[in-house]
């Protein structure tokens, strides 16, 4: 059964799943729904540097319309400040096109090393297919 979370009244939520992925949500874009994401997710990425873990993540964004710029920069942001030499796998669903491109966008805002391991993905079986590819080449 995977451990699931919704610590505030905001868009945000996150679940662990059974395999150690850890799926977030975000059904929104509010100011407080992005800023529980980065603290819970940057948490997760400082717990897993310091364990030695390979962080494996799926970010869920397909409720999504628009972007903001407040959402941009926050995210931006956080990616900076990920521990360099992390081992991460982070999958970003993306099922429309004008997501898709503010995704697009906001990682072409950053040095390469820091986003060359997230990817796109359209639908969650291929976006769990290759964070289960990304286990087996970069172990736990």
């Amino acid at each position: 059964m995977p451990q699931s979370a919704k610590t505030k009244n905001s868009g945000f939520s996150y679940e662990i799943r059974d395999d150690g992925i850890i799926v977030y949500h975000l059904n929104d874009l509010q100011r407080e729904t992005v800023d529980e994401y980065i603290e819970v997710s940057h948490g997760f990425d400082v717990a897993a540097y310091e364990a030695g873990r390979h962080s494996r993540c799926l970010l869920d964004i397909s409720e999504l319309s628009f972007p903001t710029p407040y959402a941009v920069k926050r995210i931006q942001q956080n990616t900076e400040a990920s521990p360099d030499g992390l081992r991460e796998s982070y999958a970003v669903l993306t099922p429309t096109s004008v997501i898709y491109t503010f995704a697009r966008t906001v990682l072409s805002r950053l040095p390469r090393a820091k986003t060359q391991t997230i990817r796109l993905f359209h639908d969650k079986e291929g976006a769990l297919q290759w964070l289960d590819e990304r286990l087996e080449i970069l172990g736990p």
